[in-house]
């Protein structure tokens, strides 16, 4: 598909995505809906309102339960309320889209803004975040739509423990969308989060799988922005942790200078800001990343910024309650007003979880993932 040329695009915005600590904004999460089908300990309330139509998946014996309610139609940003401050975001510097949610393949028909996003001058690739449910029956429909690489969220590889994590029994389902996605011509990366107790014995069957397979396994460590309210410091297993691991029961690893892998398959230098630090094993066969949100927090290299479903532009994820595009974009504001706007909110960018650390005010629930976007 073409892209929108920048000169019919009336480009006369200031590109300066700088914030008050130097970092300037290169990516860009748009989190299309607040709704999963799943319910992830690390991520959603445990307990949903009456309405809820994934309610017969809810565990309500959970003491750490946190009533949520979905958000109405009219509360989520429209496709093409998403698609214009995508544009404005994209002529300020933007250069990467993820789609996510909640998981974004719940929003009815995804594909028509991803679509719309490829057409938008300058944005060098479109990515998705998503927990593989329905991703094997759209893949290919995704993948002519102009989306080029997805990152699948699996915790584990034991059917009863899925079913404990995400609430849900759905692992073949995930498995299958890992092998869709590929055989589409996807690129395909492994998101999982590692929490103590729970799954952290099969970080070695993980590394394993990315010999075993090509794709990279990506080590998340467990964040305070968890729904269920379960977040301590004892449940987080540090990179340092899951390292020894792998050298222990596997082999040797070591920083392979890469930190992702981009469109087309190719490699892409480390330029210090993103999140995943990528270690190949040092027989040549198999690479696995590490976010260690925790433990060696990236906040000095930062370059993403948030859209939420309802419309709030948070420049972090520990940031609350954001600021409101929405109002902007539903209230006659012209492309310059809520690119001045979005300017200057980014300019006010905290210096991000790290802060918190130091202060010692870490606790559960810090903010909610789902309605985030990873």
């Amino acid at each position: 598909m073409s892209k929108l040329k920048e000169e019919d695009s009336g480009n006369n915005i200031d590109k300066a995505l700088v914030d008050g600590f130097g970092r300037v904004a290169r990516k860009l999460r748009l989190s299309v809906t607040d709704r999963c089908n799943m319910q992830c300990i690390y991520c959603m309330p445990r307990v949903v309102d009456k309405n809820d139509e994934f309610g017969s998946n809810n565990n309500n014996n959970n003491n750490n339960a946190i009533a949520k309610r979905w958000l109405a139609k009219d509360e989520v940003l429209s496709y093409e309320e998403f698609l214009r401050v995508s544009q404005i975001m994209a002529r300020l510097g933007i250069e990467k889209i993820r789609v996510t949610g909640g998981e974004p393949l719940l929003r009815p028909r995804v594909e028509d803004l991803i679509a719309g996003l490829s057409k938008i001058y300058g944005i060098k690739s479109i990515s998705m975040t998503t927990n593989g449910l329905y991703l094997g029956e759209k893949a290919d429909l995704l993948k002519k739509s102009g989306l080029q690489s997805v990152n699948i969220s699996l915790d584990t590889f034991k059917a009863g423990r899925f079913k404990a994590m995400c609430g849900i029994d759905g692992l073949h389902k995930v498995l299958n969308s890992i092998y869709a996605s590929e055989n589409a011509g996807l690129n395909v990366k492994i998101n999982t989060v590692v929490v103590r107790g729970w799954n952290d014995e099969e970080v070695v069957d993980f590394a394993r799988f990315a010999r075993e397979t090509g794709h990279v396994v990506r080590f998340i460590e467990f964040m305070p922005l968890d729904g269920s309210g379960i977040w301590s410091p004892d449940l987080v297993v540090s990179k340092s942790e899951i390292i020894s691991r792998i050298r222990n029961d596997i082999g040797d690893i070591e920083t392979s200078g890469i930190v992702a892998v981009d469109n087309n398959d190719d490699k892409v230098n480390d330029d210090g800001s993103a999140p995943a630090k990528l270690y190949s094993f040092t027989d040549g066969k198999g690479t696995v990343g590490f976010i260690p949100s925790m433990t060696e927090p990236f906040c000095t290299q930062c370059d993403r910024v948030r859209i939420t479903s309802d419309g709030r532009l948070l420049t972090c994820l520990f940031e609350n309650p954001g600021y409101d595009i929405k109002n902007l974009l539903r209230n006659g504001k012209t492309d310059q007003e809520i690119a001045n706007y979005i300017l200057e909110s980014i300019r006010r960018k905290p210096e991000g979880v790290v802060r918190i650390i130091r202060s010692k005010a870490l606790k559960p629930t810090l903010n909610l993932m789902h309605t985030i976007g990873g």
